[in-house]
């Protein structure tokens, strides 16, 4: 189950996130499965002894998923409303935790991820996590005093955080990765869409201290944007925060001797949990339920 997991983790979660090109270019094997050659191609992840989390991963790259977050989910058919993440009133049904949730709030698989037809609209589509891009939903910018009691913006939390921790700037690193620099007038902060994306402000408009200097998170957050065209457009992390979350990724699961990697680089999960030659989140939930 294990090996299934992380199989899920870099064919399916990897791909989708920093794009398939960046993690071939990182596991250089993928491109011929067949091959024999097996060398990892990391150039910023080596740790010394074991394996560790760095903090330009932790507290920057790997908070992009914070710009993904949707303000409201259907849990499941059988409840009448969608629940909003978190709420100020504690008379409005919301997601926030520490705390034991209603029996009734048993999440249906098939409305996060594909598994099966699903319809474009109604209560039973598919709810995909919003693209990556450099604006947060409402509901992360007031969050309640029982996560956040002092500073309830999330935004201003990962920023305040990667102040105190001593993050270089966005444009340090890239230049250190030898990744072209994006320019000021091309680092904005908006959402990623085509209603949006023209008068989306830019981050020297914010503060003239951000010239040249923007904050390793927001950085990464605004490479991904960089990418968007049309609503249609997928979105991807960037050559720099591609790097940063492919490279530990796969640091974490090289520095893991039973993982497969280590064990059977060219390892596939079993022939019957597939779904016409794939194996991903969906089938390994699919998986789950029959077990």
């Amino acid at each position: 189950m294990r090996w299934h997991y992380q199989w899920v983790v870099l064919h399916d979660f990897l791909p989708t996130i920093i794009g398939q090109e960046m993690l071939e270019s990182i596991l250089p094997h993928l491109r011929e499965p067949t091959s024999n050659k097996y060398k990892p191609d990391l150039r910023f992840y080596n740790p010394r002894n074991e394996a560790f989390i760095p903090v330009e991963f932790s507290v920057a790259a790997y908070r992009f998923g914070h710009s993904m977050v949707r303000p409201i989910y259907r849990l499941n058919t059988t409840l009448p409303d969608r629940q909003v993440i978190f709420s100020l009133d504690p008379n409005v049904p919301n997601l926030t935790g520490f705390r034991e949730f209603p029996s009734t709030w048993a999440i249906e698989w098939n409305l996060f991820f594909k598994m099966g037809s699903a319809p474009n609209l109604g209560p039973t589509r598919v709810q995909p996590a919003y693209k990556i891009d450099s604006s947060l939903v409402n509901p992360l910018g007031n969050l309640p005093p029982s996560i956040a009691s002092q500073v309830p913006s999330l935004a201003e939390r990962n920023l305040l955080r990667g102040l105190r921790m001593g993050l270089p700037s966005g444009q340090a690193v890239s230049r250190k990765m030898a990744v072209p620099v994006i320019p000021d007038d091309q680092l904005k902060v908006g959402k990623a869409t085509e209603e949006d994306s023209r008068t989306n402000i830019r981050l020297i408009d914010i503060s003239p201290k951000f010239r040249g200097n923007a904050p390793l998170w927001y950085y990464i957050l605004a490479e991904s944007q960089q990418g968007f065209k049309t609503d249609s457009t997928p979105i991807r992390l960037g050559k720099v925060g591609g790097r940063i979350v492919g490279e530990v990724f796969v640091g974490l699961l090289l520095g893991d001797k039973h993982s497969f990697l280590n064990q059977d680089p060219l390892w596939q999960p079993i022939l019957e949990f597939m779904k016409d030659g794939e194996f991903g989140m969906a089938e390994l939930i699919a998986q789950a339920m029959k077990a």
